[in-house]
């Protein structure tokens, strides 16, 4: 059992990642991370997996979340699947915290991808795309920018959620 706020974290550009449930504990079979997103955090660019299917819960607040080429606003309740090989990313573009629970099946070394990305992002100098290219091909994350409908950023970093 983890109560609130306990259990091991770890910080993803700003964003608290807590690891409830890791492949240690499944046999690599499914992980489950809790993403306590501040207000406008970017979260998670356009990406896709071949073996992961991820899967998000929106437990509290508002979030932008995007399915290949939708994207909605979505809050607490709001349940989205992402088979292998679909695009997709999330960001809290509200000016509330809001928390996300993530999963993966199979876990996919999750806890470690989110570790080393947390220590390079606050690595100096700053990491080089190269760098993030590396780290998230290690672990089955690739970038999905062609042809797709991407969140944008203003110069506040903040989303623009009404611009489709």
């Amino acid at each position: 059992m983890i109560e609130p706020g306990a259990g091991p974290t770890t910080v993803v550009g700003g964003t608290p990642v807590s690891f409830l449930v890791t492949g240690d504990d499944t046999a690599g079979r499914f992980g489950l991370t809790e993403h306590r997103l501040p207000p406008r955090a970017p979260g998670a660019p356009l990406h896709f997996h071949n073996e992961l299917t991820e899967m998000f819960y929106v437990a509290g607040g508002d979030v932008l979340l995007t399915l290949g080429a939708e994207r909605r606003i979505a809050g607490p309740g709001t349940f989205m699947m992402v088979p292998p090989g679909t695009h997709h990313a999330f960001g809290n573009p509200g000016a509330d915290p809001a928390t996300l629970l993530v999963m993966f099946t199979p876990d996919g070394g999750r806890e470690k991808y989110f570790r080393e990305l947390g220590e390079l992002l606050d690595s100096s100098p700053e990491p080089t795309p190269e760098m993030m290219a590396e780290l998230a091909r290690r672990f089955d994350q690739f970038p999905a920018t062609e042809g797709l409908i991407t969140p944008e950023k203003s110069p506040d970093t903040s989303f623009d959620a009404h611009n489709e």
